[in-house]
């Protein structure tokens, strides 16, 4: 199927086009198809019969491919400042009028574009190049208003050596006491600079203490006026000029440009060092519809059941939200999303992000087994239908200008205007029999005495997720209305259900999906929130991540001797398996966890930070007893401490304090042989030869015989006995 905004590539030499060339307007009726080719600057659209591509696609002389979608077009709606906002608005309302034409896709016939210009430019006074210049630029970039944002990535020169005019010093002009000086900074030649990488060099390895000792040093030897005399005496050391000598700024500058902050790091540190404490850590309705993917609808619901969760079963966390996105031409559910997050933008962009997405992989993270023909629909819609307090917003408003999808709000109190998605709760409540499930809502009123049926829950959020999917499931593929198959698809014997109707829409040629690159859909769907880079890689929200950007660990390294730093990550809280991070290119690439965070795997991201917050938590009971334990530790010590001073008190003998530390060692051996003696009687070997208690204590430290003379042996059994009455504090 060839769809707009589709980008073809020939493969042989008889391919009807050379270069790469999108899809910009199909007429069925008329049999021709107008494409652009993608090349800079932008050449003027061109056509070419409709079946001939499809000919040529069926051949294998073309085949479809993708283009990535350009860098200063990836940001989301709040990353644009005010200035930024209003030049889009104000290129895309220069052309406004040439694209909503009365007659859908007028500029886009043979001879109309000339014409329609012209008439454009005599009403509004702009002149015809910068129209068609504007026309061209919004072609070949998807058709999006995001195509008129300004490209400052490519303004001035970055990484660029700065060229002064002549006669024009940097800096600013350095003041004394309020009056301007004549000194100042040199403009460096490159001998300047290859003699600062030297200098700095000495910082770099440790030679010197400071940068501004290296400073010094590098002074000394290149920008001297006269060298040393041969004798060794030089007592009138002279410098240059002040304005022939670079400055301390410079020298730090460049020498920073020569070195990056970890090699400077690790010559400081030396390889020892480095590897002990500064290497890396090595360890993802009916009126007007011409086809499926023309509208969508989208509305959320809580759920009548209450849920437990799979960390502890006896942790209830209440009534889940359930959003449900609906295909209006089909009926088809196309996206679905169940979580803890109240009926916002913050839920609404997981449904419609899991609406774009493959559902195979998808229903496999569940467990659930199907094929690509069971649930097709990873498709964008030309328009969506939601309500205001869920879509109004600037996060909301980028997927207008990001994804280029015509967003309807509906008014409040009106949820007949939205009828289609309205009806699947209803529906699906029946299918999950959610009512009749422990922890489920009764729609009765409690009599007084009967139990809390909250206290029946049993099903956690994966469970009732898995039910849901299957009720979807069952819809899709059987759910049946005959009243609407229109006439076409009676005479085809199309089947009433969902998919049914769905699949003979694409196979018409009827369906109109949204063709955005999925960088795209990333940056606008999912939330974004801040990480830090740390020594162990990217670490959000406790959980650690590996980074892909940083194969040889340097940004980690950096992280643990530096210090952290913040940085923007995406995430999926479906799954807390992987996050997103934007590259310098500004693609979006996945993140896995780490394979040491296994208790967080295969969870989802609320389900974690409920665990977490649970777990934080201190009953008050075990409070009171940590509290009285150390009430108690504190009691015991102070008791302890003073009976030991009123012992030491009364068995104290005056004494030069020269003379106590001087028995130190002597004293030491006495306990430390009475200590023996004592554990010997306790032992069961003592105790069953009660001989060996009647033998004298034998010192076999000569520093206890000398204390105690030939009585030693009388004083260690002393010692011991005191021990055993506790006369003696060990």
């Amino acid at each position: 199927m060839i769809a707009i905004n589709d980008v073809f590539e020939s493969l042989t030499e008889s391919a009807p086009f050379e270069r790469p060339a999108r899809v910009l307007w199909i007429s069925c009726a008329d049999d021709f198809v107008t494409m652009m080719t993608i090349e800079e600057p932008p050449a003027p659209p061109w056509h070419m019969p409709l079946s001939e591509l499809k000919g040529a696609v069926a051949s294998g002389n073309v085949r479809p491919t993708k283009v990535r979608t350009s860098s200063f077009m990836l940001q989301s709606e709040d990353e644009l400042s005010s200035e930024q906002k209003t030049i889009r608005q104000k290129n895309w309302d220069r052309i406004r009028p040439l694209i909503e034409t009365s007659f859908a896709g007028e500029i886009y016939y043979p001879h109309a574009m000339g014409r329609l210009v012209a008439a454009h430019s005599k009403a509004t006074g702009l002149d015809r190049k910068s129209i068609y210049r504007l026309l061209y630029r919004y072609w070949l970039h998807g058709a999006t208003q995001n195509a008129f944002l300004p490209k400052y990535e490519n303004s001035g020169a970055s990484g660029q050596p700065r060229v002064f005019v002549k006669g024009k010093l940097p800096g600013r002009p350095p003041k004394y006491l309020g009056e301007l000086s004549d000194t100042r900074a040199k403009i460096l030649t490159d001998e300047d600079k290859q003699i600062i990488k030297i200098g700095y060099a000495l910082y770099r390895d440790n030679k010197t203490k400071t940068i501004t000792d290296a400073y010094t040093k590098t002074l000394n030897r290149f920008y001297r006026v006269e060298h040393p005399s041969p004798d060794g005496t030089d007592d009138d050391t002279r410098l240059k000029p002040a304005g022939e000598l670079p400055n301390i700024v410079q020298f730090k500058y460049w020498g920073k440009k020569a070195y990056d902050e970890i090699s400077v790091l690790r010559g400081r540190s030396g390889d020892r060092r480095w590897a002990m404490n500064h290497r890396p850590l090595v360890g993802r309705a009916h009126d007007r519809l011409h086809g499926p993917c023309h509208r969508y609808e989208i509305d959320a619901t809580i759920a009548d059941i209450y849920l437990v969760s799979r960390y502890n079963r006896e942790w209830l966390i209440g009534r889940p939200v359930v959003y449900v996105v609906v295909d209006v031409f089909s009926r088809m559910i196309v996206g679905v999303y169940v979580g803890l997050e109240g009926p916002s933008w913050n839920g609404a962009r997981h449904a419609l992000f899991n609406a774009f997405s493959d559902k195979v992989a998808f229903c496999a993270r569940h467990g659930i087994t199907i094929t690509e023909e069971e649930w097709p629909c990873h498709h964008l819609p030309q328009e969506l239908v939601a309500d205001r307090g869920e879509m109004l917003g600037s996060a909301a408003t980028g997927i207008v200008t990001g994804l280029n999808i015509n967003l309807a709000i509906m008014p409040p109190f009106r949820p007949d205007w939205k009828s289609i998605v309205e009806s699947k709760f209803r529906l699906l409540n029946q299918l999950t029999q959610v009512h009749w499930t422990p922890g489920g809502v009764r729609t009765r009123m409690k009599e007084r005495g009967e139990r809390d049926y909250r206290l029946d829950a049993t099903l956690d959020m994966e469970k009732f997720t898995r039910i849901l999917l299957k009720s979807v499931l069952h819809y899709n593929q059987h759910s049946r209305a005959p009243g609407r198959l229109s006439k076409a698809m009676i005479s085809e014997n199309i089947p009433s259900t969902p998919l049914g109707i769905w699949n003979w829409g694409i196979e018409q040629g009827m369906g109109e999906p949204n063709v955005q690159s999925d960088d795209a859909v990333y940056l606008h769907l999912l939330p974004r929130e801040r990480a830090t880079l740390q020594a162990r890689g990217i670490t959000f929200k406790g959980m650690h991540y590996l980074n892909p950007l940083d194969p040889d660990g340097m940004t980690a390294a950096h992280a643990r001797a530096f210090g952290r730093r913040a940085i923007d990550v995406w995430y999926e809280p479906g799954t807390v398996d992987y996050i997103w991070i934007q590259a310098p290119d500004k693609s979006l690439v996945r993140c896995m966890l780490h394979s040491t965070e296994g208790r967080y795997r295969n969870r989802r991201l609320e389900e974690v930070l409920d665990m977490l917050e649970i777990t934080k938590q201190t009953e008050a009971v075990a409070h009171y007893a940590d509290l009285n334990s150390k009430v108690q530790l504190d009691e015991f010590v102070e008791t302890t401490i003073a009976t030991a001073a009123a012992e030491k008190k009364e068995s104290q003998v005056k004494r030069s304090n020269a003379a106590r530390i001087a028995d130190i060692r002597a004293n030491r051996a006495l306990e430390r042989e009475a200590e023996r003696v004592i554990a010997a009687k306790r032992s069961p070997v003592a105790t069953s030869r009660p001989e060996l208690s009647d033998r004298p204590a034998r010192s076999t430290d000569g520093s206890a015989k000398t204390y105690a003379g030939e009585r030693s042996g009388e004083v260690i059994d002393l010692l011991s006995r005191l021990h055993e009455r506790g006369g003696l504090a060990k």
